[in-house]
Formats: C-alpha cells, sequence, structure tokens
C-alpha cells in the first residue's frame, strides 16, 4: 500500500539544522579507505540507503568496516574470494554502482554487479568501454550498457583511460578513486565535456584530504599518496542544504545550516546563487549558511543549471510558487537519474497547479501554484530528490499529500522531521 505524507503548510520557518554529512564525500572517502591497507576513520559520515549500500558491497569486496565512537573505521584492501563469484547489489545507487564497476575491475577477483531495476535502466556503458579500452575483463549480462556486469579483476593493461563522461561525471570520478589501487597510478581524460563537473572536483578534494597525489592538467593524474591521513572528517551536504534553504523560501523566516563548508566546491554550492536571484537572502560565515526569507517576496529565475543537477529540483519547486517563467537549462542528464525527472517535475507542477515543459536539455516553470480544493496527491516516483520538492510545496499549499515519503532516506533520511521541527503553525 503506499504511504502518503501530510505536511500542513507552515506560516514560516525558524531555528537551526545541523545539516547530514555529504553523501558525495562519504561514498568516495569509504572507497578509497577500502583500496588503502592501513585503517582509516571516516568520521561523521552519512547514513542513508545510499551510504550503506556502498558499506555492504566494500564488505562483500574483503573490508574490514567497524563502527567507532565518531564514524567507521575501514581498511582494505579489496579482493575477492578464489574460485568464487562474489556477487554486489547496488540497489538504487548509481554512485555505488560507477564506483563499484570500477574498483571491482582493478581487484583480484570475479564479480557480478547488479541493481535495482530502475538502476539496470541507466548508463554504464561509457565507464565500460572505457575500462574495457585499458584491457579491463567487464561482459554484460543483460543489455548493452547496462547493469548486470560480470567483472574479472585486476590490475589494467593500460596507466590512461579515456571516458565519455557526458552523461555522468561518476565515470571520471570512478576511474579517479579506482586508480589508488593501480601500481604506478592512472591517467584519466575525459574526451569531451563532463556532465556535473564539480563533482570531479569533489573526488580530487577528497583524494588530496586522504593523502592521495593528484594532479591536474594534462587529464588527470592520481597515485596513491606515499602516506595516507588516518582520518577524513566529512562536511555536510549541499545537496542537503539547498532544499532546506529553498523551503525557507517557500515558507519564509530565518533558518541557520550549520556543518557546512565555507565556502566550498561541492557542486550544489553553485545553486546558492540561482537561490538568491529568486529572493533568498543568504549569509556566509564560519561553517553555516543564515537563510531569510519572505514568502511574499520570491522572484523567477534564469539559471545554466548543469553544474548543479541534484538542486533543480528543490529549485523548481520554489519556482512553481514565484509568478512568472521560470527556465533551468542544461539538465537534460536529469532524465537518467533515480526518475526521469524533468517528467517528474513536469507532473509535480501540473499537481499543484502550476504548468511546466521540458524539452530536450532544458526545463521552463510557469507559476504561481493554485492552491487545491481538494487533497492532492503527489507522485515521487520513488525518487528522493522529488519526494524533497514536494515537501517544500506542501509547507506553502494547503492539502499536498507527498507520495512514499520514506524513499527521502537514499540521502537524507530525516528530512522530513526536520521541516516539521522548523515549521510554525
Amino acid at each position: 500500500m503506499t504511504q502518503h505524507l501530510a505536511l500542513p503548510p507552515a506560516r514560516r520557518l525558524t531555528g537551526a539544522v545541523r545539516v547530514p554529512s555529504s553523501k558525495s564525500a562519504t561514498n568516495r572517502a569509504l572507497l578509497l579507505a577500502a583500496l588503502t591497507a592501513e585503517p582509516v576513520e571516516v568520521a561523521r559520515p552519512l547514513e542513508s540507503a545510499d551510504t550503506d549500500t556502498l558499506v555492504r558491497c566494500l564488505a562483500a569486496m574483503g573490508a574490514d568496516i567497524r563502527r567507532t565512537g565518531d564514524g567507521l573505521r575501514v581498511s582494505g584492501p579489496l579482493r575477492g574470494e578464489p574460485g568464487t563469484e562474489v556477487f554486489l547489489d547496488a540497489g538504487d545507487s548509481g554512485t555505488a554502482a560507477r564506483f563499484l564497476i570500477a574498483a571491482a575491475a582493478v581487484t583480484p577477483g570475479r564479480f557480478v554487479l547488479a541493481g535495482s531495476p530502475r538502476l539496470c535502466e541507466r548508463p554504464m556503458g561509457e565507464l565500460v568501454h572505457a575500462l574495457r579500452g585499458a584491457g579491463a575483463r567487464l561482459a554484460h549480462r543483460g543489455r548493452e550498457g547496462c547493469l548486470p556486469l560480470e567483472i574479472q579483476g585486476g590490475a589494467p593493461a593500460a596507466r590512461e583511460i579515456a571516458v565519455d563522461a557526458s552523461r555522468s561525471s561518476q565515470f571520471v570520478s570512478g576511474l579517479l578513486l579506482a586508480a589508488v589501487a593501480v601500481e604506478g597510478g592512472l591517467r584519466v581524460r575525459a574526451t569531451g565535456p563532463t556532465a556535473s563537473e564539480p563533482y570531479v572536483r569533489t573526488t580530487l578534494e577528497v583524494l588530496r584530504d586522504l593523502g592521495h597525489e593528484a594532479t591536474t592538467g594534462d587529464g588527470i593524474f592520481v597515485r596513491r599518496g606515499a602516506r595516507v591521513s588516518p582520518r577524513y572528517d566529512t562536511p555536510g551536504d549541499y545537496s542537503s542544504a539547498v532544499p532546506l534553504a529553498a523551503a525557507v523560501g517557500a515558507a519564509g523566516g530565518e533558518v541557520s545550516l550549520e556543518g557546512l563548508r565555507v565556502p566550498s566546491e561541492d557542486a550544489d554550492a553553485h545553486a546558492l546563487p540561482v537561490l538568491e536571484a529568486m529572493g533568498v537572502a543568504i549569509e556566509r560565515a564560519g561553517g553555516a549558511l543564515r537563510i531569510r526569507a519572505d514568502r511574499a517576496a520570491l522572484r523567477p529565475a534564469d539559471a545554466a543549471a548543469t553544474a548543479f543537477p541534484d538542486a533543480v529540483p528543490a529549485l523548481a519547486a520554489l519556482a512553481m510558487l514565484a509568478r512568472g517563467r521560470s527556465v533551468f537549462s542544461g539538465v537534460g542528464h536529469l532524465r537518467l537519474k533515480e526518475s526521469d525527472r524533468l517528467t517528474a517535475l513536469v507532473a509535480l507542477a501540473e499537481a499543484v497547479g502550476a504548468s511546466a515543459e521540458a524539452s530536450e536539455d532544458a526545463l521552463a516553470v510557469d507559476g504561481p501554484a493554485a492552491p487545491a480544493d481538494s487533497v492532492v496527491r503527489v507522485a515521487t516516483f520513488r525518487d528522493h530528490r522529488i519526494a524533497m520538492a514536494a515537501g517544500i510545496l506542501a509547507l506553502r499549499l494547503p492539502g499536498v499529500l507527498v507520495e512514499d515519503p520514506d524513499c527521502v532516506a537514499k540521502s537524507y533520511p530525516g528530512f522530513f522531521r526536520d521541516l516539521e521541527r522548523l515549521a510554525q503553525r
């Protein structure tokens, strides 16, 4: 039976929230720690469905992962069991799948990587092609370019890999992370434009924080550091901060978002100027963002959003409450996420009385939404970002019921709980 969440409208949001730890940084640090023989403590990791999936898969590949007072103590090296096929289930996690493809390809052993029906539709082919070009042995057990995959891991024959990352920066990031397991290092080149390129910068930041060599210029060269840091402190997540900031824009009020690196190269930190253009005031101080907004002063926006795709659902929800047309361009790759997010956002707009139109590479939103005369059950397509967008709208529009609210556990299990704690009615 489908569950729905009734989140009553709020007069305003006030208070402070410690933003969850970064999912992107957590997953990168976990994999790097598992590729290291020396123990690494990943402090304050995000605990979510996505990160739990990666932990389970890394443990199946031989990583020693133990809970500590501060987080997780992780050590490698990764290895398969001789004569045994190790099965890895990436669930709904595209990040885990792409990172594990690259890691398994350079890890001795035989692995089979599978996932949910939706994950088995998402693109993996460019990464598989790149690894095969370097001598790795990977075979599809289903549709070409998708999971499930059989991977016979071992040392790559080449020390340079070229990859088409136009549909996902995770193809580049997966190779860069796996490079620390390659003797002598690995040079990775993107053959064209890279979708969501700031996520590659996040990968380089985590590599360097853990003591590995990562240099740019002639492609990106990564080599295991001579001395790996024994601890990684996970920063807060801008992918979670942006929906909270958008919620303040929707309801009005003042909220402090704490636990962030300020300034930051995090991909979704690049969405903050768009929020400001829409009328949300953001004060950056120390490790926090102070968010203030007047719900009556929202403005539409026109933004190139290629660099911060995960922020687009929250921005689009806010645009549905602003009078006028907002356009988010460079977002064609949103069709390849946990859902077809462009189609999902068009459906969300229609459900709440706004309108939206998706083209090949852009989303146009016309607001404001009209309050419903009756209850509106809003489909979220089991997509955590769409569920958060629906929650933002519910803070302003009466009668909105959010379908499958528990899907936010993929990245921010406490999202609706935090909204409720901040809401004044």
